[in-house]
């Protein structure tokens, strides 16, 4: 359902939703949540990525960008307990990489951030990868 409010901003930048519809979409203490903000268009967007409770970490990878990259890397997670929250790729025009963020849950992983680290650098596609815990 969609509801609109106009809603008045503090003066700390601050917004507060109407308790109803916070609760409603999981805006509460400890969830996380991307903000897509378009400066030229004026416009915020929300998307609740996860509940309290998980443990959230940012993958950036840059990758060939070639067919199956994506199904080798998401399988990497997949078998070691890791869930994807939320990812986007893009291609880097020209040049024949491709680059992916992704926000993966690690509370079910069966290996270290390093181990994990180490196996998705060993698939031969893989050029970069960053992971960053998020708090």
């Amino acid at each position: 359902m969609r509801y609109y409010e106009i809603i008045k901003v503090k003066e700390t930048g601050r917004i507060e939703l109407p308790i109803e519809h916070a609760y409603e979409i999981g805006l509460v203490g400890g969830a996380y949540f991307l903000v897509e903000i378009d400066t030229d268009l004026k416009e915020i967007h929300l998307e609740r990525i996860a509940l309290p409770g998980k443990k959230l970490v940012e993958i950036e990878l840059v990758v060939e960008d070639k067919p199956g990259v994506l199904a080798k890397i998401s399988g990497t997670l997949g078998r070691n307990g890791v869930n994807i929250l939320f990812s986007e790729s893009d291609e880097l025009e020209g040049i024949g990489l491709g680059a992916i963020v992704a926000v993966v849950d690690t509370s079910g992983i069966k290996i270290t951030l390093d181990e994990l680290r180490d196996e998705l650098e060993s698939i031969p596609e893989v050029k970069e990868i960053t992971l960053k815990p998020l708090d």
